[in-house]
């Protein structure tokens, strides 16, 4: 065995304080939230012209299901912080698995954490808009227009990222606070739009949109925003189960994350039971969630409407010839028009939908810190990362890394747009699990003593063949074709140059720390290729 000293200590210094509801939480906040309906509907059926989500959801939950069964066996047998990438260092090499976690994290993060502060600057930006065409406020409505500019996209996300990072190093109990506080108020938020979009038809939904937009903004008005949309290069409305083929990798999106809370598996009471449970549950929720909010949605605004003006919105942007209107044509606007007049249930509306969604944000920050820990406590980084407070227990310099790379990472996607993190999302993230699937695959050949010793059903056999070595074949296979599907369609995927030089930075980055490390530790007398012959110490 790996004699402790190779590790910065001989325990990690983290507390097992979440149990099972609140890590069900933390999955459930990364796979639905409010604020991720912001543009997801026009973003999605734009770019599928039109396919149907609840069905395109049942059929892209099938690899999900391995996908989880997968991260079911990775967490249950290396259950400590950062779990996949101690998994895949481990079973193929360490160089592989730092340089997989590192573009990993880094497209998940880019992604779910960025790319929401940028959800967060539409809704906050429509919403003050909508306001301002309430009650007649210019200065509101200007404030709109700043927040999703540039410039005020970035400063929102400076700021929640200060904030995340503060409650991440207080402790848990700052933690499972606004966890639960924001659960509550989503809780009501995700009723209230449901009330909202079952209570309104169509008809009474387009006088209200005239009545507002149409007259607020020339060529606004409902029909007016569909022949806009339709005479710029419309290519039709797609059917038929082909275009739910073409639509699985967007689907796919709408189901992922609640796999990420394997990261800090080190932190979990009850492992055998609560991971599980938010794996599987998270996903049932989410395809619930996302279906019933969907076919609301389309009942109110009509399927053919959303996906030319998303298209329209999504292709060429705000104030142009397919799409005049200066505001998206984002879900809090959608809500607002069904809404109105109430303007106290606006109001409640608007704020459930706000707080509501902290907890997603949080989620994928805080997560995202572990694999720094991960990283310095084998040494591939510098020890200082895997500090922990003695007070509140959380690795506080990793935190802190965390803060300086989101608002680095908040000023890129701000001025380089949407389409380099659609990229990572669609590509990465789905092709991203083909590797610990591998490595699944591997593992009972691997680490025989391991997977002797695994609990349950992890090393049961069908013949000769190991059920886990199957299962992660099934869902490379699956992951593979969906980032083959998503990359090879232009409808869905616009690779920037961005993208992937930011790939092969990682990759050249995480090479050079790893080797670096190594030779310094070295001529310390330190061996540290031997910390990767064993499961870090609890």
């Amino acid at each position: 065995m790996a004699s402790a000293r190779y590790f910065v200590r001989e325990t990690t210094g983290l507390i097992k304080e979440y149990g099972a509801i609140d890590v069900l939480l933390f999955a459930s906040a990364a796979v639905f939230a409010l604020l991720f309906t912001t543009v997801q509907f026009p973003w999605f059926y734009g770019n599928t012209l039109g396919a149907n989500l609840p069905l395109s959801l049942l059929v892209a939950a099938i690899p999900f299901v391995f996908l989880m069964f997968t991260y079911w066996a990775i967490t249950i047998v290396m259950p400590r912080s950062g779990s996949d990438y101690v998994w895949t260092s481990r079973i193929f090499h360490p160089v592989v698995g730092f340089a997989w976690s590192l573009v990993y994290m880094f497209s998940v993060f880019y992604t779910a954490y960025v790319g929401e502060i940028g959800s967060f600057s539409y809704a906050f930006s429509t919403i003050l808009s909508v306001l301002g065409l309430i009650n007649s406020s210019p200065s509101l409505t200007s404030l709109g227009n700043f927040l999703s500019s540039a410039s005020g996209t970035f400063l929102l996300g400076i700021a929640f990222t200060l904030f995340f990072g503060a409650f991440s190093i207080f402790g848990s109990r700052f933690t499972k606070g606004l966890l639960y506080s924001s659960w509550i108020m989503a809780g009501v938020g995700i009723a209230l739009m449901w009330f909202i979009l079952g209570s309104t038809n169509q008809s009474s939904f387009v006088a209200k949109w005239n009545a507002l937009i149409g007259s607020a903004y020339s060529n606004g008005t409902y029909q007016a925003l569909y022949s806009s949309a339709t005479s710029n290069n419309w290519p039709g409305m797609a059917s038929g189960f082909g275009a739910i083929i073409t639509a699985l990798p967007l689907a796919s999106l709408f189901l992922l994350g609640g796999n990420y809370v394997n990261a800090f598996s080190g932190e979990i009471k009850g492992i055998r039971k609560s991971i599980p449970i938010a794996l599987f549950l998270s996903l049932v929720f989410g395809i619930i969630y996302w279906s019933v909010t969907a076919t609301l949605t389309l009942n109110v605004v009509s399927a053919q409407w959303i996906t030319a003006v998303g298209r329209a919105w999504d292709v060429y942007g705000v104030s142009t010839q397919a799409y005049p209107l200066p505001l998206p044509p984002s879900q809090p606007l959608i809500l607002a028009i069904a809404a109105y007049p109430n303007r106290a249930l606006i109001y409640f509306m608007f704020f459930a939908y706000l707080y509501g969604s902290l907890c997603a944000a949080f989620t994928y920050f805080w997560i995202s810190s572990k694999y720094f820990f991960a990283w310095s406590f084998d040494r591939l980084l510098p020890s200082s990362f895997a500090r922990v407070s003695d007070r509140f227990h959380t690795p506080y310099v990793s935190i802190v890394a965390m803060v300086i790379l989101g608002i680095g990472l908040s000023a890129s996607y701000s001025y380089l747009g949407w389409s380099s993190a659609f990229t990572l999302g669609t590509v990465l993230w789905d092709v991203s699990y083909v590797v610990p699937s591998l490595a699944l695959v591997a593992f009972p050949f691997v680490k025989k003593e391991l997977f002797e010793q695994a609990p349950g059903w992890i090393k049961a056999k069908v013949g000769s063949v190991p059920l886990v070595s199957i299962i992660g074949a099934i869902t490379a296979v699956l992951f593979a074709a969906q980032g083959y599907i998503a990359y090879s369609n232009p409808l869905i995927t616009s690779p920037t140059l961005f993208s992937f030089e930011v790939v092969v930075a990682l990759i050249a980055l995480s090479i050079a720390l790893y080797f670096g490390a190594v030779a310094y530790h070295k001529r310390h007398g330190l061996n540290i290729l031997a910390n990767f012959r064993e499961i870090p110490p609890e």
